[in-house]
């Protein structure tokens, strides 16, 4: 298929598990013909759910969408830890199980700012190395604490036998960077337990919902969303008009003044539009001064 160097959007699409998020990419690269693309924050493999998928000069909005809040929905199961902290790793712990009253105990403990330590099988790199390849190696993976927060947490449901929890399902509202595993992992810890999670999909980030998402079966060219105000929106960006006659001004790459646009600009990042509502490109304003983030030419290229 012959590459589309102009094609650009955002594509919501829910990975399967039992695949890597990069691989997953694949399937979108093929339906769209173009190579210029990325996800906005990596599921492990034997995780499922949304990706949000930027593509061609929205690639550029990438770590916007990757800091966004994220909600999953993960199947803990207790008794087992296993070194990866899911089911892909060998078991390396085993405790007593919980009762269904202390994990609801336990679980309103892990709210708010925590410190938390990331998993050693990782992509976290020490010393320019990922934290999983000195792990398998036989090396110490020394991760710090880091902070996270984990905004609200529900128990969807739990398996009990003889009023003991055997696993329980969990959604979880957290923020960037937080590791769904290593809440499994310390909420046990809490229980003088053990655990692991048997499975995790993610279910939004940010304003995107995996209920809007394409899979595999269904992607298509329709499935990539141009630039709107609407997705702006979403991004977390505001929208700013450009006057027109005055397009040519930004394309030329003119001092962001307020006289180009329809009204004032506002603090923070916007997405540019002409009156037609065509995407232009990306400015932010931060105390008072206004500069540009990128320009997209009239071909939809990227300057």
């Amino acid at each position: 298929m012959a590459e589309r160097p102009n094609i650009s959007g955002i594509i919501l699409y829910d990975k399967e598990p039992g695949i890597t998020s990069f691989s997953s990419l694949g399937k979108i690269k093929k339906v769209l013909g173009t190579k210029k693309l990325g996800h906005t924050g990596t599921l492990d493999s034997f995780a499922q759910g949304l990706l949000v998928v930027c593509v061609g000069s929205l690639t550029r909005l990438a770590g916007l969408i990757t800091a966004f809040d994220k909600e999953y929905e993960a199947l803990i199961v207790f008794g087992e830890e296993t070194d990866t902290l899911d089911p892909t790793g060998q078991v390396v712990k085993t405790a007593p199980l919980p009762t269904l009253d202390a994990l609801k105990e336990s679980l309103n403990k892990f709210t708010g700012k925590l410190m938390q330590r990331p998993p050693e099988f990782s992509a976290i790199k020490i010393g320019g190395k990922r934290a999983s390849d000195l792990t398998r190696e036989g090396k110490a993976a020394v991760i710090p604490e880091r902070p996270i927060e984990v905004y609200q947490n529900e128990l969807l449901d739990a398996q009990t036998k003889d009023g003991l929890v055997q696993s329980a399902r969990v959604r979880f509202l957290v923020s960037k960077g937080t590791y769904i595993r290593c809440l499994a992992r310390d909420i046990a810890l809490d229980l003088n337990s053990a655990a692991h999670l048997k499975e995790l999909k993610r279910t939004r980030v940010g304003s995107f919902l995996l209920k809007d998402a394409a899979n595999k079966d269904t992607i298509s060219g329709q499935s990539l969303a141009p630039m709107t105000p609407q997705i702006a929106s979403l991004c977390g960006m505001k929208s700013a008009f450009i006057k027109e006659g005055s397009e040519g001004d930004f394309y030329n790459g003119r001092p962001l003044r307020d006289r180009l646009f329809c009204k004032p600009l506002e603090e923070g990042a916007s997405a540019v539009f002409d009156t037609q509502n065509n995407f232009m490109g990306a400015i932010s304003k931060s105390q008072g001064f206004a500069k540009y983030e990128y320009v997209v030419p009239k071909s939809g290229g990227q300057k």
